[in-house]
């Protein structure tokens, strides 16, 4: 895919609606959003150029490589290593001097992890080769490792973390070249466990060795101490919780399934399938289609003879011939009516439910809300959104009714905050609501999208506005404190101001953009787009034909663009 040919949003308004409907049968393949750990401090991009090749320029947008390569790969975005490939697939490594490094080896290259819709590079380290053999390096030089490998790669499922192969055995090693698990093993991949705050570096290991009876897996921890031994069919760890001190480990012996609590089973291998319902800290097992479930201490809530069930926090909702009934997590029978369907919400005292006729409902232990809506989906806190039967959407409080009337096309919450985007395809309006459930916004056009934790920003081809999670607007100088310029509107124009409010570039402007974190903005008028530096300089006139809905980036007369990696693009005539 060439990077100029198409552009992808950096900012990307993502709505996450978890639904969960009865399960039939076959075993849990959900797999855990990847939270990567992408690289914060960027000096050089790789630039691509309107002919084709690719350079390199700096935070300043000033090039450091000139254009003229096939492909170049930045493996850590603060350090200056170039590795660069002409047409014919040579490659040589420049420093930010144009220099040739490290030439005393027969080949240097990059690691790539092991995600597969993004090109992510190993940040840390290198692999050489010398004497036909490889090694690691560090990504200043160092030599971590003899060249005694014949394989060196980024391990399957755990970044930051090598697998290597001697005497066709593998093993891994870290990214400082220490050994956390000896070369032993046929194959080693990663458990892909993963937290946000502590990324991939409390994942373990499945390791596997081939036997005369076929493949056997064990399982070493992330510290490299073997739980299991290779002795087992399959070995998966239950992915969807976020308790960074136990392991979960479902296991297949002689055809049946059970789980392994740090290295203690806690339930027997009795199950032809078994899943893990991360909100309620439930295992759900299954034998010839039928459901029973355990706790995470592997004690028994209720027996295997269910049909369907449904999850929700607190309550397991399940059918038997044709009667539906609501447990508790203790096994205590709640209520008992029929429905087609059980949606579980994030708050643990309420279900979704879906009756014979397809419309949609609310229940608790505590209260029941029953009307003819065609779609619910959960909000926050005691907030519903509801869909009735002439397709449009409201929103509802479970205590106080009705709290936003339904007119709107659509209404969402928007993601990490108390506020709702409401839009209205009829007039093209955005509408935001605060956590007050007050309007306090209407754009045409608008878009919405997280500035970061603690701001929103809405804006539109005339107008941008600010607010904080709770929907309370505030200033740009609020949420952009470090920057020398600010956006201001006059007479339905844009331009800046600096922190005293003087005036720096005069308000002629269609629209103009924040400044981003490389201290240029963008400046738009009659449908083009320019660009300013941080000292308030036009650096480029309004020249810039960009089809893009959002606002775009700048890094000096290039645009900034992320498909698979963050890099620049040349732009203009």
């Amino acid at each position: 895919m060439n990077p100029k040919k198409i552009t992808i949003a950096i900012s990307v308004i993502i709505v996450l609606v978890i639904i969960v409907f009865f399960v039939m049968k076959d075993d849990n393949k959900s797999v855990m959003a990847v939270a990567k750990a992408q690289p914060t401090n960027y000096e050089y991009f790789v630039l691509y150029a309107k002919d084709d090749t690719t350079g390199v320029v700096d935070k300043k947008g000033e090039i450091i490589i000139e254009p003229k390569y096939k492909d170049i790969y930045i493996p850590n975005n603060s350090k200056d290593v170039f590795i660069c490939y002409d047409k014919a697939d040579n490659c040589v490594i420049l420093n930010k001097d144009g220099d040739q490094i490290f030439k005393d080896y027969e080949e240097v290259s990059y690691l790539e992890t092991s995600d597969a819709t993004e090109l992510v590079l190993e940040s840390a380290v290198l692999r050489y080769k010398k004497d036909g053999l490889y090694g690691i390096l560090s990504i200043d030089g160092k030599e971590l490792t003899e060249p005694v490998y014949e394989l060196v790669t980024s391990l399957k499922n755990k970044p930051g973390v090598l697998m290597v192969k001697k005497e066709g055995l593998c093993g891994v090693l870290d990214i400082e070249g220490k050994e956390i698990i000896t070369t032993k093993y046929d194959n080693i991949v990663g458990d892909e466990f993963c937290l946000q705050e502590y990324g991939y570096s409390l994942a373990g290991y499945i390791v596997s060795t081939k036997t005369d009876t076929g493949v056997m897996y064990g399982y070493i921890d992330y510290a490299g101490n073997l739980s299991l031994p290779v002795q087992y069919e399959t070995i998966s760890r239950v992915l969807e919780y976020d308790d960074k001190d136990d392991i979960y480990l479902v296991v297949r012996n002689k055809g049946k399934r059970g789980v392994f609590k740090n290295g203690k089973q806690i339930i027997d291998f009795k199950y032809q399938s078994i899943n893990y319902a991360n909100k309620s800290n439930v295992f759900i097992v299954e034998k010839t289609g039928k459901y029973g479930f355990y706790n995470n201490s592997g004690k028994e809530i209720l027996p295997v003879k269910y049909t369907k069930y449904g999850i929700a926090g607190d309550y397991i909702s399940v059918q038997e011939d044709e009667n539906t009934m609501l447990y508790d997590l203790n096994g205590n029978l709640i209520n008992k009516d029929k429905y087609l369907s059980m949606i579980e919400v994030e708050k643990s005292s309420y279900f979704i439910t879906v009756n014979e006729e397809g419309y949609y409902s609310i229940i608790s232990k505590d209260v029941q809300i029953n009307k003819d809506y065609t779609y619910i989906s959960y909000a926050f806190d005691d907030y519903f959104i509801f869909t009735t039967e002439d397709g449009k959407s409201g929103l509802l409080n479970v205590w106080e009714g009705t709290v936003i009337e339904p007119k709107y096309t659509n209404i969402l919450n928007v993601e990490g905050t108390k506020m709702f985007e409401a839009r209205d395809d009829e007039t093209g309006n955005l509408t935001i609501y605060n956590s007050r459930i007050e309007p306090v916004c209407t754009v045409s056009g608008g878009i919405v999208e997280k500035v970061d934790e603690d701001y929103v920003r809405v804006y539109s081809d005339s107008r941008t506005v600010y607010f904080n999670n709770d929907g309370m607007e505030v200033s740009n100088t609020e949420v952009f404190k470090d920057k020398l310029i600010y956006a201001y509107t006059e007479n339905e124009k844009w331009g800046y101001k600096d922190k005293s409010g003087k005036v720096v570039i005069p308000a002629e402007y269609d629209i103009v953009t924040t400044l981003n974190e490389y201290g240029f903005g963008g400046i738009k008028k009659d449908g083009k787009w320019g660009v300013v530096s941080e000292e308030g300089k036009v650096i480029v006139e309004p020249s810039y034909e960009l089809e893009t809905y959002y606002f775009p980036k700048f890094v000096g007369k290039y645009q900034l663009e992320l498909i698979d990696t963050l890099h620049c693009v040349e732009v203009g005539g």
